[in-house]
């Protein structure tokens, strides 16, 4: 039955990401979504969930993001409402719905996750953060972030903003600590380089 309720949920949100994700979303996609799903199953192992918890934190990372087809800020609240609603529907087991609601809520920024389900998600969120593919994902958020906002940034505020950013965000887990954070600290001297040559120049 596992499978079932697994592919069930696959089903379910693609239909709904690939009809109706707005074209502004340039981030926040199938591709993010298939990216955390699979970011769930590589820390979930690594902190050796069991099979019926791996199931759990996937089908929470299929939904965390559903509620971008609608809104940008409160998408946490609107994709719990679609996981809810489908799930209940399925008959998936009241008690699992409720630590899946928990996780998909723990994504909010700032996060605070509080057990390992939500500490998983919230890593696999935001694992970009410790990978070599950052700055292609970043760019992606960037065009996101200023079509919703209805201007463009200068490239010396969208530096500060993302330099902030990564310096707050911190891993909640085992796994993402040892594998992520010497990449994610990489990837900030990078961005702190590129922030100094904008300034020399000018100066």
């Amino acid at each position: 039955m596992l499978k079932s309720y697994l592919n069930s949920t696959r089903t379910y949100v693609l239909s709904i990401l690939t009809t109706r994700t707005p074209v502004e979303n340039f981030y926040h996609d199938v591709i993010h979504t298939n990216d955390v799903v699979q970011s769930v199953i590589e820390i979930g192992i690594g902190e050796k969930l069991s099979e019926d918890e791996l199931e759990m934190i996937q089908i929470a990372a299929w939904f965390h993001d559903v509620g971008y087809i609608e809104k940008t800020d409160g998408h946490e609240k609107v994709s719990v409402e679609y996981a809810r609603k489908f799930l209940t529907e399925l008959q998936y087991p009241s008690n699992k719905i409720e630590i899946i609601i928990g996780a998909i809520f723990a994504t909010k920024v700032p996060q605070r996750p509080k057990n390992k389900f939500e500490k998983i998600l919230c890593d696999a969120d935001l694992f970009h953060l410790g990978k070599e593919t950052f700055f292609d994902r970043n760019d992606k958020y960037r065009v996101e972030y200023e079509n919703h906002l209805g201007h463009k940034l200068s490239e010396r505020d969208w530096l500060v903003k993302t330099i902030d950013f990564v310096k707050d965000q911190s891993f909640y887990t085992g796994y993402a600590k040892r594998n992520f954070t010497d990449q994610k600290n990489e990837n900030l001297r990078l961005l702190n380089e590129q922030l100094q040559r904008i300034t020399n120049n000018t100066d």
